[in-house]
This record gives C-alpha cells, sequence and structure tokens, in this order.
C-alpha cells in the first residue's frame, strides 16, 4: 500500500505560496492540504502538485458547488468541514443525504473530518451517523475528540473502531484530555499520549490494508499558536517549531510503517 504524506498549509502564511510547495516537497512530503482558494492560487501558479483541498460547509448546496471546483483544481481529495456540532439527528441526516448525493456525483475522493463545532465533533455523534450512512468517508482527527470528550476515550472503544473502519484521511496530531494538541510531541512528558495515538493509526492502516485499499493518506496537522503553546515570559514565542514537529511525526511515522 502506498502511505502518502502532505504538510497542511496551516502556519506557513508567511511565506509565498510558490515557496510553501517547495518547501513541503522538499522535507519529503508527497503533497500539501489547503483550503480551496490557496489550492486554486497554486494551480494558477503552475504548480501541480498533488493536493488535498479543504472546504468548510452548512449546506449540500454550497458542498456541491465547491466540489466541482475541486474537480476542476485536479485534487486528489478533499476534506470537509462539515455542519454544526449544535443541529440535531434529523437535521444532520437531511444534510447526509444531500451532501453523499454530492460526493457520489462528483466522483472525488471526500472525507468528512471529526471537528469540534462540527456534525463529526464527538464519537457518539460520529458512530450514530456512520451506522446509518455507511457509505460516509471520515479524516480521521481523534485529538478532537480526547479533548471534547476530556479524556482518551478508552470508555468509548465501540465507536472508536466504527471510525476507524471508515476513515480514508488521518490528521496525524496528538492531543490530549484538555486540548486538541501537546505542546511538543517529542517531549518525554508527551510519550505515552503519542503511543496511544500511534496505536488508533496503526489500526487505520490495518484496516486500509483488510479492505484492499492501494493509498493511504497521512497529514501531521499541527497548528500554530494558538494550537501550538508559547511562552509569555520570553515574548509569546513558540515553546516548538511547528515545522519541525510535523516534520517529527512524519518521519516517525514513515519508519514505522516500513519497518
Amino acid at each position: 500500500m502506498d502511505i502518502r504524506f502532505y504538510k497542511s498549509f496551516w502556519g506557513m502564511d508567511a511565506l509565498p505560496i510558490e515557496e510553501r510547495v517547495r518547501v513541503i516537497l522538499e522535507a519529503g512530503y508527497d503533497g500539501f492540504e489547503a483550503a480551496l482558494p490557496e489550492v486554486r492560487q497554486a494551480r494558477q501558479a503552475g504548480l501541480q502538485t498533488p493536493a488535498v483541498a479543504m472546504l468548510f460547509v452548512t449546506e449540500s448546496d454550497a458542498l456541491r458547488r465547491e466540489l466541482d471546483a475541486c474537480g476542476e483544481a485536479g485534487v486528489e481529495a478533499v476534506n470537509v468541514h462539515a455542519g454544526k456540532d449544535w443541529w440535531d439527528f434529523q437535521t444532520g441526516c437531511l444534510f447526509w443525504e444531500e451532501a453523499l448525493e454530492a460526493v457520489r456525483e462528483s466522483g472525488l475522493t471526500v472525507t468528512f473530518e471529526t471537528h469540534r463545532g462540527r456534525l463529526l465533533f464527538n464519537p457518539a455523534s460520529t458512530a450514530a451517523y456512520l451506522r446509518k450512512f455507511h457509505q460516509l468517508r471520515i479524516t480521521a482527527d481523534f485529538s478532537h475528540w480526547t479533548c471534547v470528550c476530556e479524556s482518551m476515550l478508552g470508555d468509548q472503544a465501540e465507536s472508536l473502531e466504527l471510525a476507524v473502519q471508515h476513515t480514508s484521511l488521518v490528521h496525524a496530531r496528538v492531543g490530549h484530555e484538555e486540548g486538541p494538541q501537546v505542546p511538543d510531541p517529542r517531549g518525554e512528558r508527551w510519550l505515552p499520549y503519542v503511543e496511544q495515538f500511534e496505536g488508533w493509526w496503526d489500526r487505520i492502516k490495518e484496516a486500509h490494508e483488510a479492505r484492499g485499499e492501494t493509498v493511504m493518506r497521512v497529514d501531521p496537522e499541527f497548528g500554530p499558536p494558538n494550537y501550538l503553546w508559547t511562552d509569555p515570559s520570553a515574548g509569546d514565542r513558540p515553546v516548538a517549531d511547528l515545522f519541525e514537529v510535523c516534520q517529527w511525526v512524519k518521519d516517525r511515522l514513515r519508519t514505522r510503517w516500513s519497518a
């Protein structure tokens, strides 16, 4: 199976689009992930680098339009932040019925992210939708779930396993009980959290292989401040280098899965 690593544009705003892509490719990534307008900018600059487009939608009509634009941009996959966490189940189901039809018509690889504030904001809500909509594929960012549930999900194994089986894109960020991002995963204090998340990502890889998938996509999507902790005694200087952290996770997983 071909495991492809993508680097998010998140936190790289100071660099021109062309420079972001150059740095990402030189660091050994296979492509980048970015909001659709940034993907369009890259294409307009003549860059045909493999890309995952990120969308933010609350209406199925908007999703349909933006999927058309993703097709025109020639993206490899699409990651969607969908809906609102305060929608009731019936409203969510109406959205999924229309959204998944738009996905089918697009012919694109489309996943929906497990993100705070969205329809898939916790394991229970996600599991309810996955049981009803078997074709729903997700972007697994379990760091949001550890934060929302204030736990390492030990009491939600069934919902977590269901999510694993429906995952087609991984956001490989390590969270904890009180936040969606540990300050620096390289620190000894956070090693148990890294290992917990790696176990979940291993299960996703195994599920891909069991389904006969030929490609698995991974983005070590750690974020800049205020996701990344800062030191107020040092002028709010970040406690870690964001690019180095993402690189460390990517290299660690590549080594782990090539052994």
